[in-house]
């Protein structure tokens, strides 16, 4: 068999453009949806905390978003300024971490809305799920990039991708989080197309996937109807099954053009469940309308954009494979999620990165952003650039010191 080149893996020149770009790019999308999150938290959580006791502090699940921003920026932080070296070294070890801890989920983790996906001690809570995604699109990034030209064969693709890959599914599944095995399933399909793997194959994983979706849809108690909820709208009650689906257009109906004000929405009060978390995008767009939905869009646009670059400007396979990894991660589940809300796709419990509620998401979503603004930092080029750039302080006191002078 005549061996096939992968898409994007030999290390060719750099397009033209600003090598910094890419790393600004990142920045800005990034600080617009967690100031989008921070407004949307704040209205949604605070009537859900009064709801459940009346004398509650009406900011304690806002606070709690607080603390994990402030880890999650730490985290970012921190892994911007590792070397792409450094990250292949610590990728089997977040795989393994990740791994372990969905084990452990399994043994003694604890059940939410029919889903066995949580970890809770001493008061704190986390989902191992998301610490896979990362670990998964870093491990697929090392071990796909190394072995590119094996990815024309079956074995190739399955040792040791496909291995890896198929335990963090079995295990997602196992817990029953439907949602959040298909995010996966996003990050191996980008993973393994940005390698190069043969177009033959993306059918025959295309139809294990279907199979697995099934599979589940039949297991679960909740699904099914969901599903008959979206394919037949018109049946089905607007308090009972359908109340998400129906009151998450409602708000954004309601929200017109240019909303009905910060802390105004209706729906937060009862109808909309879940409004912090899994419909925070249709209290957004209540209170703040078209143009504040859009906002939320163009944020994404702009991180997609940044992703895309890192793509195809890097010269690392490992660089553009984790990329595309956790750019389908980030991107795709808010695409999911959007469309969700707008009745495009069945409910299906997803969060909206960096926007939603909870904390193990925003952490680790943050995280995958420092490991994004680590490869940019490595682009052809921005090295160069921003070792020519003063730092802020440089120019300050140039700009002080001229002015004395004059």
């Amino acid at each position: 068999m005549t061996a096939t080149a992968p898409r994007r893996t030999q290390a060719e020149p750099a397009p033209s453009g600003s090598p910094v770009a890419t790393y600004y790019l990142l920045i800005a999308s990034t600080s617009i949806l967690v100031l989008v999150g921070l407004a949307g938290v704040l209205s949604a959580s605070s009537n859900a905390a009064l709801r459940a006791d009346s004398g509650a502090n009406p900011y304690r699940l806002f606070f709690i978003q607080l603390i994990a921003l402030g880890i999650g920026v730490t985290a970012a932080a921190i892994g911007s300024r590792l070397s792409v070296t450094m990250w292949k070294r610590l990728a089997p070890w977040a795989l393994a971490a990740s791994i372990a801890l969905l084990i452990v989920v399994l043994v003694a983790g604890e059940a939410v809305g029919g889903n066995r996906n949580w970890i809770r001690f001493a008061g704190m809570s986390f989902q191992p799920s998301e610490a896979a995604k990362l670990g998964l699109a870093l491990f697929l990034g090392v071990v796909l990039s190394t072995f590119r030209r094996e990815l024309t064969t079956f074995k190739g693709i399955l040792v040791p991708g496909g291995i890896a890959s198929g335990i963090v599914l079995l295990l997602v599944g196992a817990g029953g989080d439907l949602g959040t095995a298909m995010a996966i399933g996003l990050v191996i399909g980008a993973c393994y197309w940005v390698a190069g793997v043969p177009l033959r194959y993306f059918a025959i994983i295309a139809g294990i996937g279907v199979a697995g979706v099934l599979y589940m849809l039949e297991k679960g108690q909740t699904r099914g109807s969901r599903i008959d909820v979206w394919l037949n709208p018109e049946n089905c009650d607007p308090q009972g099954s359908c109340m998400q689906a129906i009151h998450g257009l409602w708000a954004l109906a309601s929200g017109g053009v240019w909303g009905l004000g910060p802390g105004m929405s209706r729906e937060k009060w009862g109808g909309l469940p879940v409004a912090d978390s899994d419909f925070v995008f249709a209290v957004w767009g209540e209170e703040f309308g078209l143009i504040g939905a859009l906002v939320v869009l163009v944020a994404f646009g702009m991180m997609a954009v940044a992703i895309n670059r890192l793509v195809k400007r890097h010269r690392d396979p490992f660089v553009q494979i984790a990329a595309a990894g956790i750019g389908a991660w980030l991107v795709g589940q808010a695409l999911i999620n959007i469309a969700v809300v707008i009745g495009l796709l069945p409910v299906t419990g997803v969060p909206l990165p960096l926007v939603s509620s909870g904390g193990s998401s925003l952490i680790m979503s943050l995280t995958a952003v420092g490991v994004l603004l680590a490869f940019a930092r490595h682009e052809p080029g921005a090295e160069e650039a921003f070792a020519a750039r003063p730092g802020l302080i440089k120019r300050s006191v140039a700009v002080v010191s001229r002015g004395r002078r004059g």
